[in-house]
């Protein structure tokens, strides 16, 4: 999808009165995985729902100071993490298969009787459909239940403290989920999923495809580099096709002479973490040349040439 058809799926929302507000509760453990529970709550008076989601279209879509004016680009979630570029998945894409089914299966029957100012939320979810029957739903993560602390209303000609919790919605969206697929308009969309969880299985599942090629002479060292810091979400876009030419020792000696990394005979010498990380780069995607001169280049969100 392009940013022009996102563009479009904003400025659609006004058009829709249907939409439905509910507070979204994320829990997630080792044993359970992540689960969700939604909260229908009304505003009032009527009509002030479709009023705030019409402030949401505008907020993107503003001729002069519309948020999508900053974006660049629609692309494939890889992991990487470049600013303004609004990341998509597919509602199969493993890195959020299950987590989507529960996420959809939880908010089409959300919870009516939960005290709303004590339910625990990590976000907000507003369901709605465009052009009369495409259905979309809009996400903001962030816990919408607060206290006003310094706010004042008046009282009797006095000003007096507002004590209570209240519902404090705001404008920004963090994920869009329309035509079975997950649009990432922020990275705080990766909480939404616990897709920390995901890459890092797919880190321990690919560094173990790693161990058994043997290309490496201090695998552990290898091992403990890669799944720290940032690395693990790089095997997001772990490259199987060129993993398999580095079995070939002729091919190591030419990448390791390319990139800089440092060889014991024809085996990547992992000693240091400086290497592993290259390493990571050069199979994940993260690698290019320069096409002037040639010299290795760290590229992050890289896409085919055309």
């Amino acid at each position: 999808m392009s940013l022009e058809k996102i563009r479009t799926m904003f400025k659609a929302l006004s058009s829709s009165k249907a939409w439905s507000l509910q507070l979204l509760g994320i829990k997630t453990s080792k044993c359970n995985g992540t689960s969700y529970i939604g909260r229908e709550i009304t505003l009032s008076p009527k009509g002030r729902l479709t009023k705030f989601v019409e402030e949401i279209s505008d907020y993107y879509i503003n001729e002069s100071k519309g948020v999508l004016l900053s974006y660049s680009d629609v692309r494939d979630y890889d992991g990487s993490t470049v600013d303004k570029l609004i990341y998509r998945l597919s509602k199969s894409d493993k890195l959020i298969a299950s987590e989507y089914e529960t996420l959809i299966d939880e908010i089409s029957f959300p919870d009516v009787e939960i005290n709303p100012l004590e339910f625990k939320a990590q976000a907000y979810v507003l369901k709605g459909k465009i052009n009369d029957d495409r259905p979309v739903i809009l996400i903001s993560m962030h816990n919408p239940v607060t206290t006003l602390k310094h706010k004042f209303w008046s009282v009797n000609g006095s000003f007096e403290e507002i004590p209570n919790k209240v519902i404090n919605l705001r404008t920004s969206i963090d994920v869009v989920i329309m035509d079975d697929t997950v649009y990432m308009l922020t990275l705080a969309g990766e909480n939404l999923f616990n897709m920390e969880r995901a890459y890092r299985n797919i880190c321990e599942a690919k560094v173990k495809e790693i161990e058994d090629l043997n290309i490496v002479n201090n695998f552990k060292a290898f091992s403990s580099a890669a799944k720290k810091g940032q690395n693990p979400r790089k095997f997001v876009s772990f490259n199987d096709a060129h993993l398999q030419k580095l079995k070939d020792p002729a091919n190591r000696i030419k990448m390791g002479g390319i990139f800089k990394i440092r060889m014991e005979e024809d085996l990547f010498d992992t000693s240091d973490s400086e290497n592993s990380d290259k390493i990571v780069k050069l199979i994940c995607n993260r690698g290019m040349l320069d096409p002037f001169d040639e010299n290795p280049m760290e590229v992050d969100g890289s896409k085919i040439w055309k």
